[in-house]
């Protein structure tokens, strides 16, 4: 299997973290015809019919899960500056892996506004997104033992 060396993995993690953003930004711009193309699937497959305030209300929780994604890929930006200069057992980078985890579940939950109107696909991402956030916390919490441990062994030597 293919080995990248860790800092340029580090490297592209980041290239990719500010290439993510740029694309949320581009997205905030075409977000009312992404959700506009989104309900007219909706009203054609007759699954819902969707029309007048919940095009406003879909819209707005579009808004609202891109702003938390970007948050969040702004903590994992942080994050990967943070592991590149090799301050990954730190109590800053486990609150940040919290952030990232709490933000999934923010994700998770617009979603499942969102499957109202757009019922299987909705609660599919929701659910990854909850799963997520769980196996976040999980690493958080290995983290920030990891943490602890090494804390306590700076303090004997």
């Amino acid at each position: 299997m293919l080995k990248i060396p860790s800092k340029l993995s580090i490297t592209i993690s980041i290239g990719v973290s500010i290439l993510f953003f740029a694309l949320c930004i581009g997205l905030a711009f075409y977000m009312p015809e992404f959700a506009s193309l989104m309900i007219q699937a909706v009203n054609d497959l007759g699954i819902a019919y969707v029309e007048g305030i919940n095009e406003s209300i879909i819209l707005g929780l579009a808004y609202v899960a891109l702003l938390f994604i970007a948050l969040i890929d702004v903590l994992l930006f942080m994050l990967l500056l943070r592991v590149k200069a090799g301050k990954v057992f730190t109590s800053e980078s486990v609150g940040l892996i919290r952030g990232i985890s709490w933000g999934c579940y923010l994700v998770s939950g617009v979603f499942c506004g969102l499957s109202v109107y757009f019922t299987f696909v909705a609660l599919l991402v929701a659910f990854v997104a909850a799963f997520l956030g769980l196996c976040l916390r999980v690493v958080k919490n290995v983290i920030e033992e990891a943490t602890e441990i090494k804390s306590e062994n700076d303090l004997t030597v």
